[in-house]
C-alpha cells in the first residue's frame, strides 16, 4: 500500500464514521441546533461539505480561502494549533470557521445532505489523488496556518470530519 492509498483509506474511515453519525440523528433533531448559537446536523453536514469544496477549488483551480494571520500570529497558529491537529489529533477549542465554510441556515433533508457530502468527498479525493501523483510537491493555502502540504492537508482533512462528527447528536451508541 502506498502512502496515498493509506492517507486515502485513513480519509474515507473517517467520512464514513461522520455519515453514520449523521444516519442516528433522530429526525426530530436533524434541523436542531445542539446547543443556543450552535449549528444543527444539517449545518454540520453543510460546513464539511463547503470545508471539502474549498479543498476542491484550491487543489484544481489555486483559488485558496482569504488569509486570517500573518507573521507572528500565524506562526503562533502552525506552532499550536497545527501542531494539535497533525500531531495530537485534535482541533483547538473556540476556533471560529473561515466565513467561506460557515454554513448558511440548512433546512435540507439529510439524506440529499449525505447523498452531496459523499459526492463532494469522492470528488474531492479525485483532485486529490491527481494532485499527489502530477505534483507531490504542491502546498494549498490554509486561512490560518499557510501553506500547508498534501500530507498535511489530507490529515487535517479526516481530523475535522471526526471532530464535526463528534457534534452529532445520536440515539444509542455509535
Amino acid at each position: 500500500m502506498t502512502a496515498l492509498d493509506g492517507w486515502l483509506a485513513e480519509h474515507r474511515d473517517s467520512v464514513a464514521h461522520f455519515v453514520t453519525r449523521a444516519r442516528a440523528v433522530p429526525a426530530d433533531r436533524w434541523l436542531v441546533p445542539r446547543a443556543e448559537g450552535k449549528w444543527t446536523p444539517a449545518e454540520e453536514t453543510r460546513h464539511i461539505i463547503l470545508s471539502y469544496q474549498a479543498i476542491i477549488a484550491d487543489l484544481r483551480d489555486g483559488r485558496s480561502m482569504a488569509p486570517r494571520t500573518r507573521g507572528l500570529r500565524r506562526l503562533i497558529a502552525r506552532a499550536i494549533g497545527l501542531s494539535s491537529i497533525l500531531y495530537l489529533r485534535r482541533i483547538p477549542r473556540a476556533v471560529r470557521a473561515p466565513r467561506e465554510v460557515r454554513p448558511p441556515e440548512e433546512r435540507g433533508a439529510r439524506e440529499d445532505l449525505l447523498a452531496e457530502l459523499e459526492r463532494v468527498v469522492g470528488e474531492c479525493e479525485g483532485v486529490f489523488a491527481d494532485a499527489w501523483r502530477q505534483t507531490p510537491e504542491r502546498t494549498l493555502t490554509h486561512p490560518f496556518f499557510g501553506a500547508i502540504s498534501l500530507r498535511q492537508s489530507m490529515t487535517m482533512a479526516v481530523v475535522h470530519t471526526r471532530h464535526h462528527a463528534a457534534f452529532l447528536p445520536v440515539s444509542g451508541a455509535v
